[in-house]
């Protein structure tokens, strides 16, 4: 087995580069859902489609379109 190399500054900053590219990642995601997920709201309360269209045309379950706007859109 290859034996792990200790920690250099240049890994250190690689790691610590990572992390916060990770954590950028993750608020983008974030955003992207709110802004998905408020889309559907704003058609369902404008009654333009009922939960049940909206599952259906998504392909989502009517209890996981139900969860995910309660999630991301309060």
């Amino acid at each position: 087995m290859t034996p792990t190399r200790p920690d250099t500054p240049e890994s250190t900053a690689a790691k610590k580069r990572l992390d916060a590219a990770a954590a950028t990642r993750d608020k983008a995601i974030e955003a992207a859902h709110r802004t998905y997920w408020s889309a559907v709201a704003a058609e369902i309360e404008a009654k333009n489609l009922t939960q049940v269209a909206t599952a259906a045309h998504l392909d989502f379950s009517r209890e996981h379109i139900r969860k995910q706007l309660k999630r991301y859109v309060g």
